[in-house]
């Protein structure tokens, strides 16, 4: 049926600086001067109107003549191997390599769950879903991360003793890990750790504090979740009973949408 002479037509799914902003594409401002540029066409046509609205399920976006795809709905959870030398951020004034570089661009406004020094290597969780990523995080759920760190000289059993009982750092409270030495290298030995809270740096600032600094680390699960045979740089979505074990461990109903 053809609208009456003078009625605009109704406005439908989301403005298009906010569609290319939750694809990946570039910021909302970055966003609109593309537009303005025009270099983003609607459907095979150039957008000239800045309140343009998409509808993600039966419009066409590119930017200069690249397919843009839709954003994602879901809810999406990844492990990521993260490589060495690389940054926890979306982006680095600096140049420096962000763990973003490797995914794709719809994944572009995932959270990470926690971070990872630049030099450490390992298992990377990221999702949409903030409510649980903030209760992985929290103290107060007690959520376990499993590390392996390669030290400078082999401590003493007197050593993981009281690695397991605590060393004070100057924080509130001592910093502790579960400790156990699993291997030797050159230069001294390898231990697995096993952290409950996650302070910023812990791992090495408690190695450092017994006399062990950290040579090499490496983060092998978080939550229960491993990386599989992740090759580094590479990444894969958990499966249904991974999410639902991450939602079950901070009080979460299982399946409940996010």
């Amino acid at each position: 049926m053809s609208q009456e002479k003078g009625q605009s037509e109704p406005r439908r799914g989301e403005r298009l600086n906010r569609f290319l902003a939750r694809a990946g594409v570039s910021s909302r401002r970055k966003a609109d001067e593309l537009i303005a540029a025009g270099r983003v066409r609607l459907n095979g046509q150039i957008v000239e109107k800045m309140a343009t609205f998409v509808d993600a399920d039966n419009d066409q976006v590119t930017v200069d003549g690249v397919h843009v795809e839709p954003p994602v709905t879901e809810t999406i959870w990844i492990a990521l191997n993260k490589l060495p030398d690389t940054v926890t951020t979306r982006s680095d004034d600096r140049g420096r390599t962000t763990i973003f570089h490797g995914l794709p661009k719809v994944y572009s406004q995932l959270i990470t769950v926690g971070r990872l020094d630049r030099d450490t290597s390992g298992l990377l969780l990221l999702t949409n879903d903030g409510n649980t990523a903030h209760r992985l995080m929290h103290p107060r759920f007690q959520i376990e991360r499993t590390y392996e760190a390669d030290v400078v000289g082999v401590p003493t059993r007197g050593t993981i003793n009281k690695m397991r009982e605590g060393v004070s750092l100057g924080d509130p409270t001592p910093a502790k890990a579960d400790a156990e030495i699993i291997g030797h290298h050159h230069d001294g030995a390898t231990l697995k750790l096993v952290l409950r809270e996650g302070r910023k740096r812990e791992i090495k600032r408690l190695c450092e504090a017994v006399g062990h600094p950290v040579l090499n680390l490496k983060r092998l699960s978080y939550g229960g979740i491993r990386l599989r045979g992740l090759e580094p740089g590479r990444w894969r979505k958990l499966d249904d009973d991974e999410i639902a074990s991450l939602r079950t461990a901070v009080s979460l109903e299982a399946n409940t949408p996010t």
